[in-house]
């Protein structure tokens, strides 16, 4: 028996909200990006900007493919409750009812969290971490791009924190009275990994980092991957996002260098740090992966 011809897949409009760039597409069923469409970050009016880029992404997609839900992800930290956010440099986003808005003009639910757990969870759904027993996924993300963020999962589940908000790892302190980061604290991993922090540094554009500097971001990387692997008492550090894409195995080599001096503790022999690629975990898979995993939460909750 054939389908109707009007038969769609279920998929997810999904939304990469950074001060850079906003990115939006739809994510079908499987995974897999069948529409992709981005904007830079305007300095004013980001509101009607995303607006207008999500509207010509619905007016674009696929016939075959329709949005269940909207998944986002963002720079936290972020109200669950109220489903806004609070992104530290970004003050045009305090408090704006961001998830009551896209909802409004979707007329879909909308599921928002930070770009690290987002990469947890497609991590989960489309990574290595996707065919093993949950008794054995245990892992941290660093997700390095325009924010250094992250997240934890142990035993399968995407941990949460006090605030749902565990996972803000790009304020390691990794060099002690080290530059300035945009919280106000100083020797922030992010004052050294962000795409901003490596630009502002060097007065290029991140894929004309200067060798050094590239050494110097996978120092601090693993400083941060160091702390996190004594602490968390994890099998694996995935790290993704476009700094560690751009920068690539040079940057890897530095951090697999200081790494090793860095994690003198006898457990933690076996940790494996390694990078993803955007075309199985990028940041719109990312958002759909938030969304999946929340929506089928609320599709099997009791009433």
């Amino acid at each position: 028996m054939t389908e109707p011809a009007d038969a769609t897949d279920a998929g997810f409009l999904a939304i990469d909200l950074g001060p850079s760039r906003l990115t939006c597409g739809v994510v079908d069923e499987r995974g897999d990006v069948v529409l992709r469409d981005r904007i830079a970050t305007p300095s004013r009016n980001v509101w009607p900007a995303l607006t207008q880029l999500v509207k010509r992404v619905l007016a674009a997609k696929p016939s075959d493919v329709t949005p269940i839900a909207v998944g986002l992800t963002c720079p936290g930290p972020i109200d669950h409750g109220t489903g806004s956010m609070k992104p530290v440099g970004m003050p045009t986003w305090h408090d704006f009812p961001l998830r009551r808005e896209l909802s409004a003009i979707t007329d879909l639910p909308v599921y928002i969290d930070t770009a690290g757990r987002g990469l947890a969870r497609a991590e989960l759904w489309r990574g290595e971490f996707a065919g093993v027993p949950f008794a054995d996924q245990n892992f941290a993300t660093l997700s390095v791009g325009d924010e250094v963020d992250g997240a934890l999962v142990s035993g399968g589940r995407v941990l949460e924190g006090l605030t749902d908000n565990l996972g803000q790892f790009g304020h390691l302190v990794v060099e002690p009275d080290g530059a300035e980061c945009v919280c106000g604290a100083a020797g922030c991993l992010a004052a050294y990994a962000s795409v901003r922090a490596i630009e502002a540094s060097t007065g290029r554009e991140l894929r004309r980092t200067p060798p050094a500097r590239i050494d110097n971001v996978g120092t601090m990387l693993a400083r941060a991957c160091a702390s996190l692997a004594a602490m968390l008492d994890v099998s694996e550090i995935v790290i993704g996002g476009v700094v560690p894409e751009v920068l690539g195995p040079p940057m890897f080599d530095a951090l697999a260098k200081e790494f090793e001096v860095r994690s003198c503790l006898p457990h933690l022999e076996s940790v494996r740090v390694r990078g993803v690629s955007s075309r199985q975990v990028g940041p719109l898979i990312a958002a759909a992966a938030v969304a999946l995993a929340q929506h089928s939460v609320d599709a099997v909750a009791p009433d």
